[in-house]
């Protein structure tokens, strides 16, 4: 059987927030002015990002400022408005009728000045097992506030960038947390969504060493893989060819 997709991000937030992975999950909710509004003044800075769609196209930051003025980012550009809703408008010309979300922002680590997440890649395994497969790191490129590979971002080891903020032995532990984690995605997930076989999450770690599930990818790239780490990549692709992803 082919691998099954879930394109919003939404539906597969809404089936994580239902379990004992809640404490994961940043708080998400449908766009509006109301909770746009009522999230800056809990978080003080939000990501806006649009229901479906891959590579961090379309994606929003908002901040609150201490003078109450507020300021928009999206790609490398940057705007500062006085009003709420200014900023609300700005954004409503940008999403125009698309469905989007406001999520929590997270204040994600950094390695030499560039903000940084995490993908784990968890997969369904020959016995149609969860098996957990590969984490690498994502490195924002100058000035984006996406950390996407496709938007100019850098892949680098979990030791890499880590290693300026723990010891080794907390890199494992953490290692252990993130694989142990991707496999609870999937076994979640599977139970509302029949025929998932491969998942990769975004993981940020904030400042206190908390992991944060950004968003979960049912047909993450495995090109990747094949320079970045090719034992890895082989073990994958098998995967991918037994549900009949690639030939």
């Amino acid at each position: 059987m082919s691998a099954r997709h879930v394109f919003s991000k939404w539906k597969k937030s809404q089936a994580l927030q239902n379990c004992s992975l809640k404490r994961y999950i940043p708080e998400t909710a449908r766009y509006n002015y109301s909770r746009l509004e009522e999230m800056l003044g809990r978080h003080k800075m939000v990501y806006v990002k649009p229901d479906t769609g891959t590579h961090g196209k379309g994606v929003m930051r908002a901040k609150k400022r201490a003078d109450t003025s507020f300021q928009l980012s999206e790609g490398v550009s940057s705007y500062s408005f006085h009003s709420l809703d200014l900023l609300h408008n700005k954004i409503r010309l940008r999403i125009g009728k698309r469905k989007y979300l406001v999520q929590q922002g997270i204040h994600m680590l950094s390695h030499k000045g560039r903000k940084f997440d995490l993908r784990v890649l968890v997969q369904k395994n020959l016995n149609n097992q969860w098996e957990a497969m590969s984490i690498f790191g994502r490195k924002a490129a100058a000035h984006k506030i996406v950390t996407n590979v496709s938007n100019g971002g850098k892949m680098e080891t979990l030791s890499t960038l880590m290693s300026p903020h723990m010891s080794k032995s907390s890199i494992r532990q953490l290692r252990t947390e993130l694989n142990q984690m991707g496999l609870a995605v999937g076994r979640q997930l599977s139970k509302n969504y029949k025929g998932l076989k491969e998942l990769g999450l975004d993981i940020a770690i904030d400042k206190s060493m908390r992991p944060w599930i950004l968003e979960v990818n049912t047909r993450p790239a495995i090109y990747v893989y094949r320079t970045f780490n090719p034992a890895a990549y082989r073990r994958i692709l098998r995967y991918a060819k037994a549900y009949g992803r690639t030939k």
